[in-house]
């Protein structure tokens, strides 16, 4: 799944997708909100270092189609 082309051209760089899934993330309710804070924090220390320009829009792209997911996952049920 693609992340839509809206976020992909809001979502630049690492600090963004961090600001917008952190945000994201209050949207849903309390405890897969926990979890999912939780996993966006450990995931950015992860990758907070990683030198490779095409490596991060990798990451970020992966990420943005992962939180669409989530988000459908989460919310519809």
């Amino acid at each position: 799944m693609m992340a839509s082309k809206f976020l992909q051209e809001t979502v630049k760089t690492p600090k963004e997708l961090y600001k917008f899934l952190l945000r994201s993330c209050n949207k849903l309710p309390k405890g897969p909100q926990e979890f999912y804070k939780h996993s966006v924090k450990q995931s950015f220390k992860q990758h907070v270092f990683e030198p490779d320009p095409e490596r991060v829009k990798q990451i970020i792209n992966k990420s943005l189609s992962d939180a669409e997911w989530i988000f459908k996952k989460v919310l519809t049920y």
